[in-house]
């Protein structure tokens, strides 16, 4: 019997990539996702890359595509550690631009998903964390 691979996560800005036809291999890492169902979705990137679109065709699409991912999202608890997550890093030096970074980080974390992204941001919450980045 063949075990599942994890599920991958997969930012914002790979995403948009994606959908506007852009290559690199980050792209090409999220059609294999895509392709053997590995894909995961946060909710907070779900917004994100929706918001982007202008015609309600693509907007309709897109989130059939989207919709038809697994949808990682914190419970109460874990927005609780999403918000020591940032205070440690803080406290570490790591400078994290953003509240949605260190919960969609801590969402990653509490699934044991890893995370495909472009963002330099996640390699230095990864680099103090156990925050798993996905290779390409």
């Amino acid at each position: 019997m063949a075990t599942r691979a994890a599920v991958i996560v997969v930012d914002t800005a790979v995403w948009a990539d994606w959908f506007n036809g852009i290559d690199s291999p980050q792209v090409g890492r999220l059609g294999q996702a895509v392709d053997r169902q590995d894909a995961g979705l946060v909710p907070v990137v779900l917004t994100e890359v929706l918001q982007g679109f202008r015609a309600d065709r693509d907007f309709g699409r897109a989130r059939d595509l989207l919709l038809g991912l697994p949808l990682l999202a914190l419970d109460v608890d874990g927005h609780v550690e999403a918000a020591r997550l940032y205070r440690r890093l803080r406290a570490s030096g790591v400078t994290v631009r953003g509240t949605i970074d260190c919960i969609i980080a801590q969402t990653c974390i509490t699934a044991g998903a890893e995370l495909l992204s472009t963002d330099q941001d996640f390699a230095a919450i990864a680099r103090h964390t156990p925050l798993r980045l996905c290779a390409v």
